[in-house]
Formats: structure tokens, C-alpha cells, sequence
């Protein structure tokens, strides 16, 4: 019996070391290269694959879409990121076709073993949304089994190549950069959010508009401007939501995590800054008979950030009340104009037709089928409640 123990005892200790190996078709990370951004454009073949079409390196394809992917090197494969000659950490690869999935395989031949998993952002030139569906550009991505849903899409009215290229910062990814940008969201009012694959397939499916941050590039910098409009029923680009548009959107969605409020005291012409430190909404729905309307309640707290008029006295229960006031006004006119905006581009992405379908679903069985064109015409209402709840340390006096 000890002996049979003392045999069990060692086979399981052998099938733990064998265990504890790892995957038998593992590879060293830094044998991968590791996908981190795609970029996809209207097709213009480069240099690169001109000249090897030339030497005999082309298959048949319509060259309709552009794809750029951008490769991370690992640790020490790119150089210092010190010193005057700033070696780069990443390499972008492109490739034209009229298919994602065979251009993605097309790499192969020209890279090593490229790895999908690591991907964490996708840009899409509008003007490519003009001629494909958004789900004709993302099907490839929603089937990989390699790829994450928590990959981000993101838009840009330039080309989505050059966001790919600006090293913004040294010895940074320029793909990591943008996504870490909007980590910056709780201190600035006016960036969307970007969406990731798994909150994209719902709009798709029930063919709702929606919005993509806009990305713009210079020379030598990249900013998230404003937001892309993609349409429910063509899935297409749709036209542009600005910044301060994107804000105004924001305040009547409750979707703001931070940031700053601006407006001018028509009195004495001077800027007051209201920092948000919270923010929420609810759109009521209105049905009376055959008419139908919306009232947006948008709520508030913050403080005084900033003030460019001298001799305050914060603590006066009429200059709270007028500086309340002017805040309030402020996000009402924001409001407004985004909704203004959407109805010059016939499109519902404020969640206007979410809180009809909840409040009064039998309505929304009615007119959902041309809900974007109904929306246009239906009267909206607003209203605000702020609280400033502080004015900081400026109220502070010295005896």
C-alpha cells in the first residue's frame, strides 16, 4: 500500500512539472509582432506595394480600401528613446485591397507572424464611410477570434493613416497615445468617448445613429476634435458634430465625467470658469394624442474654477445666484444647439428615441421606422439645475 501511494504521489508530481511548461506552441513575445492600430482610408496603393507589383507581387483585387496597421516592437528591438536620434518603437505596414480579411492574411507574406490579439484601436477615414457601411468595415473584426471587443473605433475627416504616424510623443506608440488620451475625458467636456467593438454591434443591429470621436492630425500633433455621425439606416458618415456641439450632446446625455464650463458675465464682459464635478440628465417623453415632445433636465454640481472679475465677494447669495444662473443659461444654449445640429443631419443621437421606446412603447412601435426624420420636427424643452457648491481658495481674505 506505501508503495502504491509513493507511485501515485510521484505521477502526479510528474504531470504538475509537465503542467507547469506552459502551452507546447507558445512563442517568445518578442518573436511576435504585436498589432496595436489599424487605420483604414479610401485605397491609394504605396510606394511600397507599387514597386512590388511591378517585380510580379500583386494578386487580383479591386483597390478599394487602404489598411494600415501599425506593428509595437518589442522592449530593446527599437532602439533608445534617449539621446538626439530617437529610434522608433513601431513600423506601420500597408495594404490595398477590396477585402479586410485578405489583406490582413496579404501581411504574412511580408511580415512575421503578426498577432491580432494586442489590438486596441481602429480609425476609420469619413470619407471611406462614405462609400462602405460601417458593419461592412467592422465584420471581419466582430468574427476574429483573435481580436478583443474592447477594441476602440475612432473617426477621422482626414486621412486615418496620419493619426498613425505622429509620434506625439518620444518613444510612445503613437496607437497607445491616442487611446490614453481619453483617459482625459473627466477634464474636458467636449471629447466623446470612443466606442469599443462590444457597444458598437446594438446600433448596428437595430440600425440606431450614433457618434465616433473625430481625430485630426498637423504635422506634428494629433487632437480629438469634435465627433463623426454615423447613420442609423445607411450605416454611413452622416456629417460632423464640432466640439462645442459634442459638449452640448454630452450635458443632454448626462455623459460628462469632468471639465470646465466657459461663459461671459454680460455685465461686466468678464469669463467665469464653472468646473463640473458631476452631471446627469433625463429626457422626458410627451405624448399627448398624436403629438409628441421631449423635455431634457440636466443637473450639476461643481465650483467657481476661475473668475476674471476683480473685487468678488463669493460669499453673496446674489452673486451665487447670478453666476447659477448665467451657468444654467449656458448649458441650455449648448443643449439647443446640438439638437439643432442633429436635425439639420436627420439623425437621433441623443437618445431621444431610447426614452420614447421606454416611457410609451406602443408610440415608438409607430414611428420608429422613420425616426430620424420624425425627430426633426418634434419640439424640445429644456431646463438646468446647477449648484455651486464652491468657489475655491480665491475667497480667502488676509487681515
Amino acid at each position: 500500500m506505501i508503495k502504491f501511494q509513493s507511485g501515485m504521489t510521484a505521477i502526479i508530481a510528474l504531470l504538475l512539472c509537465l503542467a507547469l511548461t506552459g502551452c507546447w506552441s507558445s512563442s517568445p513575445i518578442e518573436d511576435r509582432n504585436l498589432e496595436v492600430g489599424i487605420a483604414l482610408d479610401t485605397a491609394a496603393p504605396s510606394r511600397e506595394e507599387k514597386k512590388m507589383k511591378k517585380k510580379g507581387g500583386g494578386y487580383p483585387k479591386k483597390e478599394l480600401i487602404r489598411r494600415t496597421v501599425q506593428f509595437e516592437l518589442p522592449e530593446g528591438n527599437g532602439g533608445s528613446a534617449e539621446g538626439p536620434t530617437q529610434a522608433k518603437n513601431f513600423y506601420n505596414l500597408e495594404e490595398t485591397g477590396d477585402s479586410i480579411m485578405e489583406m490582413t492574411r496579404e501581411t504574412y507574406l511580408r511580415t512575421n507572424s503578426p498577432a491580432g490579439f494586442h489590438l486596441k484601436i481602429i480609425i476609420i477615414s469619413s470619407s471611406l464611410l462614405k462609400s462602405f457601411s460601417m458593419y461592412e468595415l467592422l465584420d471581419f473584426f466582430l468574427r476574429d477570434n483573435d481580436i478583443r471587443l474592447s477594441l476602440e473605433v475612432m473617426l477621422s475627416t482626414g486621412t486615418a493613416s496620419d493619426v498613425l504616424s505622429r509620434t506625439t510623443v518620444p518613444g510612445k506608440t503613437p496607437a497607445l497615445t491616442l487611446k490614453e488620451l481619453f483617459s482625459n475625458r473627466e477634464r474636458n467636456s467636449r471629447m466623446a468617448e470612443p466606442l469599443p467593438l462590444a457597444k458598437i454591434i446594438a446600433p448596428l443591429k437595430a440600425n440606431r445613429s450614433f457618434i465616433l470621436p473625430n481625430v485630426i492630425t498637423t504635422d506634428h500633433e494629433i487632437k480629438v476634435a469634435g465627433a463623426g455621425v454615423i447613420k442609423g439606416k445607411t450605416q454611413k458618415y452622416a456629417g460632423f458634430l464640432s466640439e462645442t456641439e459634442v459638449e452640448g450632446l454630452q450635458w443632454i446625455k448626462g455623459d460628462i465625467p469632468g471639465g470646465v464650463l466657459k461663459e461671459t458675465d454680460p455685465q461686466s464682459h468678464k469669463k467665469i470658469e464653472y468646473e463640473i464635478k458631476s452631471a446627469k440628465s433625463k429626457i422626458q417623453a410627451i405624448v399627448e394624442g398624436d403629438d409628441i415632445s421631449f423635455h431634457v433636465k440636466m443637473i450639476s454640481g461643481g465650483r467657481i474654477a476661475e473668475s476674471f472679475k476683480p473685487a468678488r465677494n463669493d460669499g453673496n447669495n446674489k452673486l451665487v445666484a447670478y453666476e447659477t444662473k448665467l451657468v444654467e443659461e449656458k448649458v441650455n444654449e449648448l443643449a439647443q444647439d446640438a439638437v439643432a445640429k442633429m436635425r439639420k443631419l436627420r439623425v437621433d443621437v441623443g437618445g431621444f428615441g431610447e426614452a420614447l421606446h421606454l416611457q410609451h412603447p406602443e408610440v415608438w412601435k409607430k414611428v420608429k421606422d422613420d425616426w430620424d426624420n420624425t425627430f426633426a420636427k418634434i419640439p424640445i424643452t429644456y431646463s438646468t439645475k446647477i449648484n455651486i457648491e464652491d468657489y475655491g481658495a480665491s475667497s480667502m481674505t488676509v487681515d
